[in-house]
This record gives structure tokens, sequence and C-alpha cells, in this order.
């Protein structure tokens, strides 16, 4: 009998497992992810089987994102055992069924977001109510329309980048998102608290908003963090004024263009300031906006005046392209 070292069984049984990964595991994860429909017999079948998890950024998943439907009873099954639970294919969230997800456990572990809901571009108030009992992460990245503050002060809550597909905002509802610290209690270890890689108390992220009204911009004001708002494609410069109350970081690549009362606005800002989508820049606007006193992005622009080039030379941090040639 020939006995194998150990080193080399061990190798063999590694190759093994992945051999067995590659032939098995993405056919049986894609088979699960693509279930239209569950019955409360096929999901204790399917939690018993251990079908393969989703591995990401997030964290591990059981993804169930083409089912569209979602009964109570069946959600009870799925949020029985620990770990991450995509179901981005729903697009409607009863009350009853809501209450049940609120039961998903917490991960045990910084950086694990635990219940998908993104495909959601509306939610009801009585199940956003229910919603709000969850104690661990929701991803709510299409939701359109928020106006349950118990589910803004949850998700104000929540750990790291807060994403929203929000296309109106009102001011109770931004004054909550602005609370968000990006910061998380390990639910398993009281008062251990985590806090982001690069030291960032909050990314609030509303890409969706085309139009932010001056009371809304205001309630933002109280955010400390990294603020985007790309999908404003326009600003008036009473908006711009509340946001340069703030402090952080201003994220504003929707915008084309600037006028100059709205650039003095912004050169209030004490903050990062991002405006990578104007790709011109007049020379009163360019000297309005020197007199901001943080780093500036203006990567976009394409072109730079002789005149606007020497109105931005006032400006002590200032990023522009590589190679931008000089305009008319």
């Amino acid at each position: 009998m020939i006995t194998m070292p150990p080193c080399r069984r061990a190798v063999i049984a590694a190759i093994t497992i992945i051999a067995c990964v590659l032939v098995q595991g993405p056919s049986r994860a894609q088979d699960v992810s693509k279930l239209e429909s569950l019955t409360v017999e096929q999901a204790r079948e399917l939690l018993a089987k251990k079908p393969p998890p989703v591995h990401d950024f997030f964290g591990v998943w059981l993804s169930l994102d083409g089912l569209a439907t979602l009964t109570p009873e069946v959600a009870e099954v799925l949020v029985e055992p620990a770990g991450g639970l995509s179901l981005n294919g729903l697009t409607e969230l009863s009350p009853q069924t809501a209450a049940v997800l609120a039961k998903h456990k917490p991960i045990g572990g910084f950086g694990y977001a635990d219940l998908r809901l993104n495909g959601l571009k509306t939610i009801s108030p009585a199940a956003a109510e229910a919603l709000a009992a969850h104690q661990g992460m929701v991803m709510l990245h299409s939701l359109e329309k928020l106006d349950s503050l118990p589910l803004a002060k949850k998700l104000a809550a929540q750990w790291g980048e807060l994403r929203l597909g929000l296309t109106e905002l009102s001011p109770e509802i931004a004054a909550e998102l602005a609370k968000n610290e990006g910061v998380a209690e390990d639910k398993t270890r009281p008062g251990v608290v985590h806090r982001r890689a690069d030291r960032a108390s909050s990314v609030l992220r509303l890409d969706n908003l085309q139009s932010l009204s001056p009371n809304a911009a205001e309630a933002l004001a109280g955010h400390k963090g990294v603020l985007v708002l790309n999908g404003l494609v326009a600003l008036e410069p009473a908006v711009a004024a509340s946001l340069a109350k703030r402090s952080g970081t201003l994220v504003l690549n929707g915008l084309p263009s600037l006028s100059t009362p709205t650039a003095a606005a912004l050169a209030e800002f004490p903050g990062e300031l991002v405006l990578k989508g104007i790709t011109k820049l007049e020379p009163d606007t360019a000297e309005a906006l020197a007199a901001h006193k943080g780093r500036l992005h203006l990567t976009g622009l394409t072109a730079i005046s002789p005149e606007t080039r020497a109105a931005l030379q006032g400006h002590a941090n200032l990023l522009l392209p590589r190679q931008v040639p000089s305009g008319p």
C-alpha cells in the first residue's frame, strides 16, 4: 500500500472540491435564482438541500431574485436560517409578508447586508412600518417614494452607503435620512460599533432626484459625509445655498452647467465639491466658483478659455482634466 504525503492529499482534496463547485455549484445556484414561485413545502426542501450561496462584496446570499410574489407562509420558512436573503424580483410587498421578513436574523459581522428588496418601487405605509422593525440592513435601491417616518429612521440607522431611488423627497424624510452615520452595532456583540473603512461618516446616494426644494435641501444640510445627487440637472441658487451649509463631500455630477449666482452659493460650501458633468465654464462663473475653499473637481471640462483659466487660478485645490484645449 502506497501512502500519499499529507500535503499532496490536501492539494488533491482541494482540487476535488474546486472541481465539484465548478461543475455543480454555478448551475445549481443559477437554477435557484431563477425560481419563479415557491410553496411552503418547496421552500423547506430547498433549504434542506443547502443550495450554494452567491458571494459578492456585501457577503454571502441566498439569491431568490426570480420570485415575483412571496406569501407570508413561505417567508416564514425563508427567514429561519441566518444569512443574506436576496428578493430583488419582488415588485409588491404586503404588510403581512413585510412583518415576517422583519423577523430575519441580523448577521454577526460588519459589511453583511442581509435583505435585498431592490425591485420595489413603491411600498404601502403599512408594509413600510412593518419592515421598519427589521434589525439588519435592508436594500431598497429602486424605491421611488418614501413617506414612512419609521422606515426612514430604520434606513438612517444602517451602516455604510444608503442608496435609494427616490424621485421626490419631503423635508421630513430628508431630515431623517440626513441622520445616517454610516455605523453599525454588531448585534452579536452589543456595544461593539463598526465604521466604514474610509472613515467617512456616511454615504447618502439619491441619484434619481431630478429636483430638490429649498426646504428639503435645508434638511439635508444636517448630513455629514458624502451626499450624492447626480440626478439633479439644474440647481437654483437658493437650493445651492442650503446644500452649502453642510460639511463633507457634495457630488453633483449631473449638472451640465452652472449659473454665476449658483456658483457663488456653492462656493460657500466648505467641503469637497464634485462637478464632473460640467463641460464649459464662463469666466464670471469660474471667478465665483474660485472662492470655494475645499477640493474642487472640474475634470469634465472639454475646453477652457484663457479668461476662465485665469479665473480658476485663484482656487488652491482644483482638479482639472489632464489635457484640455483652450477655448475661444
